[in-house]
């Protein structure tokens, strides 16, 4: 599959493809989940199919139950963690075993999720869609891999020009990718600062992932064992099972279970309401295994419609056990416009109500309740908004994309207090033969400033009285990456080489703004200090014929806090270990 020719051979389209940094403690993340081996090779009989299925599944589970998150600065390892690593090393070695077994060289058809971490899908899948080649909603991730399989099901590769057919080709080989029985993910960040768009960089110094897939047309489970060197945070675990889930096809209803990177909005660098910059958030997701249009004559004008409904529970955060809710609409009722609508609660946590009524309060947006003499005083602490992404081609044919974002924080007569949000801009077209993206990003997270719109000063967002840790987990925001009280604007530009065996892109941006306008912040590590600052990021990535995938980049970013600007260099490496 190393060319253009290969990439785009009919055979491989078709099949498609708040707790103190002293404390030291370390508690288990229950959760179970089930998987089943996917065929590579080999014909099973129904019964023999059933077997491996349960089996797999009994021992997903139990490694799910046995998830461990550690504090930094971990104690030495106790018997009871000593076991919980050997099991894990000891699946991960069952997991090769088994899919060794079944060999390789079948047709791929594995239930997989794609994570908005990997940028390069979510700019080829962009450039689809804009250009009218895809009818799929862009903004909720992670999008299971059976709704970009329907999405190009009516495509013929050999009716697209070369910049699309490249794009559709990159598109695919990822879903492949997220489909290898076994791949390694290594990545170094040689400064001390995480990514200004809040993009795949590693949380740490280094970090290492190793993952193992099983999985069929309707069920899919990955198991990734993953660890951190010098954490950015003092909070972040050294060693978790982030990048793990199991999810099945029921109908046209996808259920996952897991710590999977998330993301909600029409923003290609961030998202003010949820994002990538944190570490996953543990739970359950429920959504629309395909965005179809409605059978129903009468329904029809709604177009490509989506849902999203999550439960999780986040870590590290005081009080313990707060747990999250998340509701989202989409829609998308012209082939150029694509509309949303999305909540995020946290609720509950030691101390704090969890019943029924705490739940319907949290949900009726009953979030500021001030009689004392009420038992469910401040219920939760919630985040809202809608968001517009709209394209449309010029004369010239280019494509220009408008992305516009609004969140409310907090409420008052049944309305948002605190406004804030993000809009982008970016121009796409193919110039000498090669794919040039240009764009333009701003966001705000002063609320009801607006960009210097207005003049209002409240306190910064994602802040709350009760849930004092804000909207943030292990110090870093689930939000916007530049977290509450902050304004950055940036300007890119990302060249893609058509018909390039290498699938070389570079790109380039650069960065300005204003930090913690009203005062340092110490629950968002990341960026607390307050003042300007300015950053400049420029990056290589491609992916060789065996399906082994690089990035190379350089970060400097000038800190408020003055002195030299910091630089760094960053790698990473994603490595089949198993074929396909």
């Amino acid at each position: 599959m190393g060319g253009f020719a290969a990439r785009h051979d009919p055979q491989v389209l078709d099949r498609g493809v708040g707790q103190s940094d002293k404390r030291r403690s370390c508690h288990t993340k229950g959760g179970g989940a089930a998987g089943s081996l996917f065929q590579r090779g080999m014909s099973l009989e129904p019964g023999a199919q059933f077997q491996r299925g349960v089996s797999l599944a009994a021992v997903w589970g139990l490694g799910m139950a046995g998830q461990a998150r550690c504090r930094y600065r971990q104690p030495p390892m106790n018997a009871g963690r000593r076991r919980r690593v050997r099991f894990a090393v000891g699946l991960a070695a069952a997991l090769v075993a088994r899919t060794a077994i079944a060999g390789a060289g079948a047709e791929e058809t594995g239930l997989s999720l794609l994570a908005p971490s990997d940028r390069g899908l979510r700019s080829d899948l962009a450039w689809l869609v804009d250009r009218g080649v895809l009818q799929l909603p862009l903004g909720t991730w992670p999008l299971p891999s059976s709704a970009l399989r329907a999405a190009w099901a009516g495509v013929d590769p050999s009716r697209l020009d070369a910049a699309d057919a490249d794009a559709l080709a990159r598109v695919q080989r990822a879903v492949l990718r997220s489909t290898d029985t076994a791949r390694l993910t290594l990545r170094a960040n040689s400064a001390r600062h995480p990514s200004l768009d809040g993009g795949s960089t590693t949380k740490g110094i280094a970090s290492g992932a190793l993952s193992f897939y099983a999985g069929n047309a309707n069920l899919g489970g990955q198991l990734t064992l993953s660890a951190v060197g010098d954490s950015l945070t003092p909070d972040a675990p050294q060693g978790s099972l982030d990048g793990s889930y199991v999810v099945a096809r029921l109908g046209n209803t996808a259920v996952a279970a897991g710590a999977v990177d998330r993301w909600w909005g029409p923003g290609f660098l961030t998202s003010p309401i949820l994002s990538t910059a944190a570490t996953p958030i543990a739970g359950v997701i429920v959504r629309r295994a395909e965005d179809s249009v409605p059978q129903s004559e009468w329904l029809r004008w709604i177009g490509r419609w989506g849902y999203e409904i999550s439960a999780g529970r986040l870590a590290h955060y005081d009080p313990r056990g707060t747990r999250t809710i998340g509701l989202r609409f989409y829609t998308k009722p012209w082939p150029n416009v694509e509309i949303g609508v999305s909540r995020s609660i946290l609720w509950a946590g030691a101390g704090r109500p969890h019943d029924w009524v705490a739940f319907r309060d949290a949900l009726r947006g009953r979030s500021n309740v001030d009689d004392p003499s009420q038992k469910y005083e401040d219920p939760s602490d919630e985040i809202a908004g809608s968001d517009l992404r709209i394209a449309a081609t010029d004369a010239w044919g280019g494509t220009w994309v408008g992305s516009l974002h609004l969140v409310g924080e907090d409420e008052a007569g049944g309305w948002p207090t605190k406004l804030f949000g993000s809009f982008g801009l970016q121009r796409k077209a193919v110039v000498d033969g090669q794919r040039l993206e240009w764009a333009f990003g701003a966001t705000d997270t002063m609320p009801s400033h607006l960009f210097g719109l207005r003049s209002a000063n409240p306190p910064p967002a994602y802040q709350h009285s009760v849930y004092q840790q804000g909207y943030y987990q292990g110090q870093l925001p689930i939000g916007a990456a530049i977290g509450g009280g902050g304004e950055l604007y940036s300007v890119g530009l990302a060249w893609t080489r058509i018909d390039d065996p290498m699938q070389l892109r570079v790109e380039g941006r650069l960065f300005w703004g204003r930090m913690s306008w009203m005062g340092d912040q110490t629950i968002n590590a990341a960026y607390g200090v307050t003042g300007k600052l300015t950053g400049l990021m420029l990056g290589v990535e491609g992916e060789t014929a065996t399906g082994l995938k690089w990035q190379l980049g350089l970060s400097v970013q000038d800190y408020p806090e003055g002195g030299r600007p910091v630089a760094g260099l960053l790698a990473g490496v994603e490595i089949p270990i198993t074929g396909r």
